[in-house]
């Protein structure tokens, strides 16, 4: 059964752009509306610097802006959404953004910025495999 309505995660991750082109196929092939969902932790670490700048590159407004970039790099001809939501726990907001809009399918890539962050807050991808109630599919590379 095709997924009418897919939920990608995109962190701006090299992987999770490449993810991209698996959505586009699968959405153009079936039909499936897209909502490109960018997860920005409110209490991330903001320079002093930062404070003085107008616009932080963790700016909602800069994430939307990327957001529409790679929709219109990857997904021309396809329905897309999107979402930039503020959340500390990207998994949390990932699933309950997925109950509330009725998505079918989520596709995250299974490694995102990595490093310290990484064994910081644990795999986002395996959180989301666990609590998801859609199908999700993980993109490896």
């Amino acid at each position: 059964m095709a997924a009418k309505h897919i939920l990608a995660c995109i962190d701006f991750s090299p992987q999770s752009t490449r993810a991209l082109r698996e959505v586009g196929e699968y959405a153009r092939a079936n039909g499936s509306k897209v909502t490109l969902i960018h997860i920005m932790d409110p209490q991330a670490f903001i320079p002093p610097q930062a404070v003085l700048e107008p616009k932080s590159p963790d700016d909602k407004e800069t994430n939307e802006a990327e957001l529409a970039k790679l929709r219109d790099e990857h997904l021309s001809g396809i329905e897309v959404d999107l979402a930039v939501v503020e959340d500390h726990a990207p998994a949390r907001a990932i699933c309950e953004y997925a109950e509330k809009h009725d998505i079918d399918l989520i596709i995250v890539g299974s490694h995102g910025r990595g490093g310290m962050e990484r064994w910081l807050i644990g795999s986002v991808a395996e959180r989301v495999v666990r609590h998801a109630r859609a199908n999700v599919y993980v993109v490896r590379r």
